[in-house]
């Protein structure tokens, strides 16, 4: 369980610095090809994740370019270890806090930005005293989904990390093989621990949101 913890924790805050940046940058300037960088984010979302498991494979495994170059300069590969789970996990759950990001901004009164950009200040100052503070809630809410999300993945993980008790093992693979191996009572116990997160992650998003409704 710890290690689906710290895998989902990882995943949630890489994936929001990479999300909120970028999804401030395509709404504000409208770039010409900005549709065609935004479908890239979210193709993951309408993929199998053994499809996202299985480009990992090719890229970082023994004979891929990225996989090539980590045993090259650091001896090191991502196959078969949490930070292997973790990059499949982080590609999974990209398009879900990009969308809820950006649905976020998108809430935020425009003239609120135009006025601080008149005023000038920067992009940096308008994320910080304008956006977030007016936007936190649904920011919230994407961390929060993000989150259970990356908790539950199993498919891109499972193909990238395989499943190594102690080593790799997370709730989602746990369940799995314990069903396999006919331990119905550590598969249940696990999923009771899941579904109890799930909730009142959902109990939180339900505050938030009626608060965004008032």
């Amino acid at each position: 369980m710890l290690h689906s913890l710290v895998i989902a924790s990882v995943a949630t805050a890489i994936t929001f610095l990479i999300a909120l940046p970028l999804a401030y940058y395509l709404l504000q300037y409208r770039l010409r090809w900005g549709w065609l960088l935004e479908s890239l984010f979210l193709l993951p979302l309408v993929l199998p994740p053994t499809v996202i498991g299985l480009f990992l494979l090719q890229a970082f495994g023994q004979y891929g370019i990225l996989g090539q170059l980590l045993a090259i300069f650091h001896g090191y590969s991502v196959i078969f270890t949490l930070t292997g789970a973790t990059l499949a996990t982080l590609i999974v759950v990209l398009p879900i806090i990009y969308q809820a990001i950006k649905a976020a901004l998108l809430s935020v009164d425009q003239t609120l930005i135009e006025a601080a950009t008149v005023m000038g200040a920067s992009n940096w100052e308008i994320m910080r005293y304008v956006i977030i503070p007016n936007a936190y809630q649904g920011l919230i809410i994407g961390l929060l989904l993000t989150f259970c999300r990356g908790l539950g993945e199993f498919g891109a993980s499972l193909m990238v990390a395989g499943y190594i008790e102690g080593k790799t093992d997370t709730i989602a693979t746990s369940i799995y093989y314990a069903i396999q191996n006919g331990d119905a009572r550590t598969a249940i116990y696990l999923s009771t621990i899941d579904i109890a997160i799930g909730i009142f992650a959902l109990l939180i998003i339900h505050f938030l949101s009626a608060r965004q409704t008032r």
